[in-house]
């Protein structure tokens, strides 16, 4: 079984920043992602025209550009081996992770583990809503973004956050039409044979080959449930998440989470924190670590901090 100092599970914005960060700090570090190239989000959400970097030495611009940029600067990372491609499937006693690729399996283990396994769309069910056709918002992006396919014309979108204005800012770009949109899920019906045909909302009916579900973004802290770390339910978070200290430990010691599975968080937040994490997993001397704080602070939105302080609040209180 191959070990290493740091595993980092996801490489979206905060697992690049915390395995960054890792490897920098002397650790030997393994940055592990199920998609073929780095970079999450980043690389399906072309109208994220990032003004801030959250201290990446790297220009502001698109999401695709900056995820092409950080993945040229961390083949050069010494200490940084990057395995693509992967996915972690479990995590078990003893910080061991079960990783698959195409055509193999296998155990790595660790001696800190910063999961930064990102966020999932929500989705909420109405008559029609698994046909062929209906799909979240990020699939749609990623169809477009990465595979570059159009999977329709005439779309319906359901959600009315900033998804769902960003979705439909993507599907115009692309030129398409946006025939309607509806906030209520509880309004809104799906029907056709074998496929998407028409969108009820209300008493109107649409002919509508696509409909895309944007009602947000919601953690996904499944593997640290997985070893037991202790969590609760935080509406400003997006949903179920797990309790951390400051420096991102679950109550499994030596489990760190980073980024949107911790709480959905900002770009410049997602960096911040992921460097926090990533030199507190790597063991880094603790005034590297306050200053990495201080950077986390001042990039940090209110609402998000009073949401963990509200999670750290409730596993004291149960």
């Amino acid at each position: 079984m191959k070990t290493v100092d740091v595993a980092v599970v996801g490489a979206g914005p905060a697992g690049i920043a915390a395995a960054r960060a890792a490897a920098e700090s002397g650790a030997q570090t393994v940055l592990l992602d199920e998609n073929a190239r780095i970079g999450g989000q980043l690389r399906w959400r072309i109208s994220l025209a990032l003004e801030h970097t959250g201290g990446f030495d790297i220009p502001a611009g698109p999401g695709p550009d900056i995820s092409g940029e950080l993945e040229h600067q961390l083949a050069a990372v010494d200490n940084l081996t990057i395995e693509t491609s992967t996915v972690a499937w479990g995590l078990f006693a003893g910080n061991v992770l079960g990783i698959s690729t195409e055509d193999a399996a296998a155990e790595l283990q660790a001696r800190s583990i910063v999961l930064a396994t990102g966020s999932t769309d929500i989705v909420s069910p109405f008559p029609g809503w698994t046909l062929p056709g209906v799909m979240t918002a990020r699939a749609a992006q990623i169809f477009m973004h990465v595979h570059r396919v159009l999977p329709g014309r005439a779309w319906v979108i359901l959600g009315d956050g900033e998804e769902a204005a960003e979705l439909e800012a993507d599907l115009e770009r692309s030129g398409v039409d946006v025939i309607a949109r509806c906030a209520d899920p509880d309004q809104i019906r799906a029907s056709g044979t074998n496929r998407l045909a028409h969108v009820e909302i209300g008493d109107a009916v649409y002919e509508a080959d696509s409909l895309a579900i944007a009602l947000g973004r919601q953690p996904d802290a499944e593997l640290a449930f997985q070893a037991n770390a202790a969590g609760a339910f935080v509406r400003d978070l997006g949903g179920y998440t797990v309790n951390r200290d400051d420096s991102g430990q679950t109550s499994e010691e030596s489990v760190y989470v980073a980024g949107d599975a911790a709480g959905i968080a900002t770009f410049d937040e997602l960096i911040a924190e992921g460097r926090v994490v990533g030199l507190a997993a790597a063991g880094a001397p603790d005034v590297e670590i306050a200053t990495a704080r201080q950077a986390l602070t001042a990039a940090g939105s209110q609402r998000r901090s009073n949401a963990i302080s509200q999670l750290r609040l409730q596993a004291v209180s149960s």
